[in-house]
């Protein structure tokens, strides 16, 4: 028979144009409830029963240049007294330089750049297909590569059109990027769609 979960949280911001965007969270939680490979081998429920205390400190800025912008939000993580329980990574980055003009006599207006995604390497949760749900591991870690998309969205009076390159540095940094243990993450994928509004 488990406990109900009981979380605390204390949460701070800080929003300013001329520096940065911070947001601060200091999270408490007892009897945290998560799946986990019991002795027996199989994924079972298992509840944590000391206390976990969870630290994550946000920080996003945008830089301008004319045309030109870069978009920047990196994030720290830090699970204190319940590590091998609740795994995160310590660092999470995504950064966007892009290119945003009208052309043609402001015929259309033109979004095309490059994004830049990356977290640190840690013990990410398996998945289990028959249960549908994501367990807690602590052999195999997984993270540390980038992953770069590049896209375009266009807007031509009522028609919106987007092209996207996703992961396509996959060829690059070598195939060995996981989503999960055992579970390979996609490979280049391009996107494309067309939305036309027939009416405005």
């Amino acid at each position: 028979m488990f406990n109900n979960v009981k979380t605390k949280q204390l949460v701070f911001h800080l929003l300013s144009k001329k520096l940065l965007n911070l947001s601060l969270d200091y999270t408490n939680i007892k009897n945290y409830t998560y799946f986990a490979v019991n002795e027996d081998g199989y994924v079972k429920p298992n509840q944590h029963e000391g206390t976990i205390n969870y630290l994550r400190v946000k920080a996003n800025k945008e830089f301008s240049y004319g045309k030109f912008a870069l978009d920047n939000t990196i994030m720290y993580q830090q699970v204190i007294n319940g590590e091998h329980v609740l795994n995160v990574p310590q660092i999470i980055s995504r950064n966007t330089l892009y290119f945003s003009d009208h052309l043609f006599k402001n015929a259309m207006f033109l979004q095309t750049g490059i994004t830049l995604n990356y977290f640190t390497e840690y013990n990410m949760n398996s998945y289990d297909p028959l249960l549908a749900e994501f367990y807690t591991q602590n052999e195999t870690k997984i993270g540390a590569f980038p992953r770069l998309d590049f896209f375009i969205n266009a807007k031509i009076r009522q028609t919106r059109i987007y092209l996207k390159a996703e992961h396509f540095n996959s060829s690059l940094t070598g195939y060995n990027y996981y989503s999960a243990p055992n579970y390979p993450y996609r490979d280049f994928t391009v996107r494309f769609g067309i939305v036309w509004n027939f009416f405005l």
